[in-house]
């Protein structure tokens, strides 16, 4: 499970480079009303490569487990609500956006995937 979480981990933090890459120039100091969803997107995107980036450290050393686990909780709910967030989409426009169904379930998995390990490490005496 760590080498699928460190796989996910680094594909999830390409990808939330590609939406600020994408998201950035779209951002306008000056019409914050407008700006405020791709302000979100750049926000949780700079919070999945703090993940990814926790994740690789959780894989080499021990670390905190406590933010792991809040760390794993986190993607999640973020993958879970990406989902949510798809589907509401294809039904009131009638368009899906696959890819961004699949960013959901690569999240979800790789927070599953950090919270496995965590649950894998852990002693049967809690010792």
């Amino acid at each position: 499970m760590k080498t699928i979480a460190i796989l996910l981990a680094l594909i999830n933090s390409l990808a939330a480079g590609l939406v600020i890459a994408a998201s950035l120039p779209s951002i306008q100091i000056l019409r914050p009303a407008s700006s405020l969803w791709n302000a979100t997107k750049v926000a949780l995107s700079i919070g999945i490569i703090g993940a990814g980036i926790l994740t690789w450290i959780a894989a080499a050393r021990a670390t905190n487990q406590q933010l792991i686990f809040l760390t794993g909780l986190f993607l999640v709910a973020l993958g879970t609500a990406s989902a949510v967030w798809t589907i509401h989409l294809a039904i009131s426009s009638g368009t899906i956006k696959d890819h961004m169904f699949l960013y959901g379930g690569s999240l979800m998995a790789q927070g599953a995937a950090s919270l496995w390990n965590l649950l894998a490490g852990r002693s049967p005496t809690g010792i």
